[in-house]
């Protein structure tokens, strides 16, 4: 009878994993379709703008400015392979993170890619350790097109990168980054937590014998829990630095709101 029960909870088990993995991807299919709506109606507003300019020259030229914006990223995204201004995003965390966050992870290294496309002086980015989960998700993005490079390796395994002076980026680190330098390389950890793991990226760089350095937003954001960035928004940073070479001018540029909202009320 314990048999049974042993083997038939098992089957239960497996049931509903299938059941939650179709689950899933039923979702996904709800979203990419919904994905598809919004871009067929952001087309169909363009055109119904189109008709209400009295010109043909007026037309041309409100066509030829989103060719333009087009342009501009592209260019941006073949730029940023040349820039001397580089990070790695470390996707060495996986035991660390949950399906949901693993997605998450996915989707803020895509916000990330296009938010460096829009930018004048865009940075390299090396997104490193993609394993097989990740990959699954980047793909849902076309990461494989992307203007940028991608690698199944650590970085420290990585040719080109191992005599480059690194930087590993943890809120837990004792010093401060005070200024963004051409020859050294920043890491972010690829690493979504919902629930914050301390020390997490700061061993990650004692592991691997790098040294790390924190953001200097501290004087910012009061409390500690609030003080790790995700990814898009810390490598953001970085790019707002070397525009203003003020972290204070940077936060402000890049950070979400709702971080400034929950520090004005705390005031």
């Amino acid at each position: 009878m314990e048999i049974f029960d042993l083997f038939g909870e098992n089957i239960i088990i497996e049931q509903q994993n299938e059941k939650n993995k179709q689950l899933r991807s039923e979702k996904q299919q709800i979203k990419n379709e919904l994905h598809k709506q919004k871009r067929k109606k952001i087309k169909q507003q363009k055109y119904e703008l189109i008709q209400t300019l009295e010109t043909q020259e007026q037309k041309n030229e409100y066509v030829h400015s989103f060719k333009g914006l087009r342009n501009q990223k592209r260019e941006n995204g073949i730029k940023s392979l040349q820039s001397p201004f580089k990070i790695i995003i470390d996707c060495g965390f996986e035991e660390n993170m949950s399906d949901k966050e693993q997605r998450s992870l996915a989707r803020q290294i895509s916000e990330l890619y296009t938010e460096n496309r829009k930018i004048d002086g865009p940075l390299k980015i090396y997104v490193t350790n993609i394993y097989p989960i990740l990959h699954k998700y980047l793909e849902q993005y076309h990461y494989k097109q992307w203007s940028l490079i991608s690698d199944e390796r650590l970085f420290t395994e990585i040719e080109e990168l191992q005599l480059a002076n690194i930087v590993y980026l943890s809120p837990d680190s004792e010093e401060e980054l005070l200024e963004i330098k051409e020859d050294e390389i920043y890491v972010i950890g690829g690493l979504v937590d919902k629930v914050i793991i301390k020390n997490a990226t700061l061993n990650r760089s004692r592991q691997l014998g790098v040294r790390s350095a924190k953001l200097p937003i501290g004087q910012y954001i009061k409390k500690n829990y609030k003080k790790c960035l995700n990814v898009s928004t810390a490598a953001l940073m970085i790019t707002g630095w070397l525009k203003y070479k003020d972290w204070s001018k940077a936060f402000d540029s890049v950070v979400p709101q709702k971080f400034k909202d929950q520090e004005a009320e705390m005031q």
